[in-house]
């Protein structure tokens, strides 16, 4: 009952001052650019971790496969890169022929391999079934095989047959797998030319340089659906970047997020459809001799109304992990709930982004306000709440600041490290 009066309370406050947040404005954008300098400083292990853990196979957790997968229309699916998968096989009668898949969704490094005591062959095909590569033995004394190779995306078949077609093999498993961020592909300076990073929700790295003075790096990427898109440079050089929609239309822009700092930043909201980025070096009176366009593209879940009470809360999902939802206040007096659950003890962030006047507040499970904000800055009327959460079930409430206006948008994010 207790909790209940206080979710009245809020839903009726009109332009009270913060109670419980207790936070100056100011010192909300300097924590949030603080954060973002923390944030930073860890990307480049974060990327690093990423590298390392798709480029690790996870044994014991192999496919087997199914036959008869001897022709590309019944080839047994391996793996969805970036990221890795492997496959156990036989070559069960003399002649026999196994063929395999894999879709990849941006450019990447890929390693094809087979771990046997048996001397396998493998060949690597393109969606049409256009040759790209052989192989017999790793090396001299060594009967297995592996081809790598640097891959546009696409869907590519692997075939895997004993050698000399004259004997069985007992067992073998394929592995596939990708390493490390993809290269940038000159030319790419137009949108027509664009690399592609693949679908968003994910995440895309590539490397690149600014190698002429002027030279400009075009990228692309789907949504497949609505996505909040995280875009950054790393570099110590200084970038700037544009995100653009398919029609060539600047959606956003950013030279240096944090003062004394070259890298870029981006943080947009888009709808399902083609966006470009683009790099390029700040004034176009220098080179950058390298960079990692970092993108993260997290999916985000559309309200449905009615949502106005914490029973109707629409659920988000569970943290740590990054999660959106995209809301309207409409009509007038409106109010939306959003509920998420932490599985472990984290500190959660919690914003909105939008162009109207949102405040918003944190409740815990039976209604007890924990948290309450309503503009970052003196000149950001959008909202943020951090705080460490145990585990357990929260829910936040959104609303436009004094009841008096409607909202034709906004993005609430919460994130959990």
């Amino acid at each position: 009952m207790a909790g209940q009066m206080v979710h009245e309370e809020w839903k009726a406050a009109k332009n009270e001052p913060n109670a419980v947040a207790g936070v100056n404005r100011v010192f909300c954008r300097e924590a949030l650019k603080e954060a973002q300098r923390m944030k930073r400083k860890s990307i480049g292990w974060l990327i690093l971790i990423l590298v390392l853990s798709l480029s690790t196979v996870a044994l014991g957790v192999c496919r087997t496969e199914v036959e008869d997968n001897n022709s590309a229309a019944f080839a047994d699916r391996v793996a969805d890169l970036p990221g890795s998968g492997c496959i156990d096989g036989t070559i069960g009668v003399v002649g026999d022929i196994d063929y395999y898949f894999f879709d990849l969704s941006s450019a990447r490094w890929v390693t094809i391999e087979t771990i046997t005591n048996e001397d396998t062959e493998i060949t690597l095909l393109d969606a049409d079934g256009n040759f790209i590569a052989s192989n017999d033995d790793i090396a001299l004394g060594v009967i297995s095989s592996s081809i790598e190779k640097y891959l546009y995306p696409g869907r590519y078949y692997v075939l895997v047959w004993e050698h000399g077609d004259d004997n069985v093999i007992y067992s073998y498993t394929l592995n596939v797998y990708s390493e490390g961020c993809a290269t940038e592909v000159e030319d790419n300076d137009s949108l027509g030319l664009a690399d592609h990073l693949g679908q968003m929700p994910g995440t895309a790295c590539v490397t690149g340089t600014i190698g002429v003075v002027g030279d400009l790096d075009v990228f692309s990427l789907t949504a497949t659906e609505a996505t909040t898109l995280t875009i950054s440079t790393i570099t110590n050089e200084d970038t700037e970047i544009l995100l653009m929609d398919e029609s060539g239309t600047v959606l956003a822009v950013n030279d240096d997020y944090v003062v004394g700092e070259y890298w870029s930043w981006i943080e947009r909201d888009v709808l399902p459809g083609t966006y470009y980025i683009i790099v390029h070096e700040h004034d176009d009176d220098n080179v950058i001799y390298d960079y990692t366009l970092s993108v993260l593209g997290t999916s985000c879940i559309s309200e449905i109304e009615p949502n106005d009470e914490s029973v109707l809360a629409d659920a988000m999902g569970a943290v740590p992990g990054n999660l959106c939802a995209m809301g309207s206040i409409d009509p007038i007096g409106d109010l939306d709930y959003y509920t998420f659950t932490v599985s472990t003890a984290t500190t959660v962030t919690i914003s909105t982004e939008t162009s109207g006047d949102t405040r918003i507040a944190l409740f815990d499970e039976i209604g007890n306000i924990l948290a309450e904000n309503d503009d970052v800055s003196v000149t950001d009327t959008s909202s943020w709440i951090s705080t460490n959460l145990l585990a357990g079930t929260y829910y936040v409430g959104v609303r436009q600041f004094a009841n008096s206006d409607w909202i034709p948008s906004y993005t609430l994010t919460v994130t959990g490290d």
